[in-house]
C-alpha cells in the first residue's frame, strides 16, 4: 500500500510539473506569438501547392509587371509570375534553410563545446583555438566564401551556413560546461567510474543545453537572413526555384513600376525574423530558472 501510495504521488507530481510547465509557455506572451507565427508560416510552407494561386514558375508574358488584382493579388514580375505565389513557395526554402542550419550547428556546435569544455587541457585549447578562428570572420562572409567554393545548390548552401554558425553553439556550449563541470553532481558520477563520454552525454549535454537551444533559435532567424543575402547577390539557390532573396532581387529592376514585389518578400523575411527572435525570447525566460522567476512575478 506504501509503495503505491508513493507511486501514485510521483506520478502526480510529475503531471503537476508538467501543467506548470505548459501554462509557463501559454502565459508567456513572447513565446506564444513567436510559436503561432512559426505554426502559421510552417503551415503555408507544407501546403503551399494547394494555397498558392498559381504556379510559381508559370511566365505569362502578357502580363508582366502587372498591378495587384483580382487575379494576381500582389501583381507580377518582369517575366509574367505571380509574386504571391513565389513567395508562398519560397517560405519552404527559407525555412528548410532555417531548420537544417538549426540541426547541424546545434548537433555539432553542442558536441564541440561539451568536449572542449569538459576535457579541458590541449583537447580544450585546440578546440577553442578552431572555434576563435571561424568566429574571427564575419559568419555572412565565411558563408559566402563556403559557398563560392562548393557551389550554389540549396544542400551547400545549408552547409556552408550551418558551418558558419556552428561556433557561435559551441562557444556558448562551452562557457555553460566550464560551469557545470564543478558541480557535485558531476564529481559523483566520475566517483562511480562513469567513462567521459557517459558523463557529457548523460549529465552534462542534457544540463547545458537550455541557453545554447536559445542560441540556436536565433541562429535560425540568421540563417534565413544569410539564405536571403546570397540569394539577392545571386548566390543562393537559382532561378526559376523561388526564394524571399531573389524574389526581392528580381523586383528591384521594377522597384518604381511595382515595389509590391521586393517589399512584399522583404515583409516576410521581417516577419520571420522577428517571430523566431520572439520564440528564442519566450525559452530565454521560461528556460532560465532566474528569468522564470523575474517573468513569473510580472506574470
Amino acid at each position: 500500500m506504501t509503495a503505491r501510495t508513493e507511486a501514485e504521488e510521483a506520478l502526480e507530481d510529475n503531471a503537476a510539473r508538467k501543467r506548470a510547465t505548459v501554462r509557463r509557455y501559454l502565459r508567456h506572451p513572447s513565446f506564444m506569438i513567436g510559436a503561432i507565427g512559426i505554426g502559421l508560416l510552417l503551415l503555408v510552407a507544407l501546403f503551399a501547392p494547394w494555397i498558392s494561386p498559381h504556379s510559381p514558375t508559370r511566365t505569362d508574358l502578357m502580363n508582366t509587371l502587372s498591378q495587384p488584382s483580382a487575379t494576381y493579388w500582389l501583381g507580377t514580375d518582369q517575366f509574367g509570375r505571380c509574386v504571391l505565389s513565389r513567395l508562398i513557395h519560397g517560405a519552404q526554402v527559407s525555412l528548410q534553410v532555417g531548420f537544417f542550419v538549426v540541426l547541424i550547428s546545434l548537433s555539432a556546435g553542442t558536441l564541440l563545446g561539451a568536449v572542449a569544455g569538459y576535457a579541458g587541457g590541449f583537447v580544450e585549447r585546440a578546440l577553442v583555438a578552431i572555434i576563435d578562428i571561424l568566429l574571427a570572420f564575419p559568419s555572412f562572409l565565411l558563408a559566402l566564401a563556403l559557398v563560392a567554393a562548393r557551389g550554389n545548390t540549396l544542400d551547400s548552401i545549408i552547409i556552408a551556413v550551418a558551418i558558419a554558425y556552428t561556433p557561435r553553439v559551441a562557444a556558448v556550449m562551452r562557457s555553460v560546461v566550464l560551469t557545470i563541470r564543478p558541480r557535485p553532481f558531476i564529481e559523483a558520477s566520475r566517483a562511480i567510474g562513469l567513462s567521459t563520454w557517459t558523463i557529457i552525454i548523460r549529465h552534462v549535454i542534457p544540463n547545458a543545453l537550455p541557453p545554447v537551444i536559445v542560441v540556436a533559435t536565433v541562429s535560425a532567424a540568421t540563417a534565413i537572413l544569410a539564405e536571403a543575402g546570397l540569394s539577392f547577390l545571386g548566390l543562393g539557390v537559382q532561378p526559376p526555384t523561388p526564394t524571399w532573396g531573389n524574389v526581392i532581387a528580381e523586383g528591384q529592376t521594377a522597384i518604381t513600376t511595382n515595389p509590391l514585389i521586393s517589399l512584399s518578400a522583404g515583409l516576410c523575411i521581417a516577419f520571420t525574423v522577428i517571430v523566431l527572435n520572439l520564440l528564442g525570447d519566450g525559452l530565454r525566460d521560461t528556460l532560465d530558472p532566474q528569468m522564470r522567476r523575474n517573468t513569473g512575478k510580472l506574470l
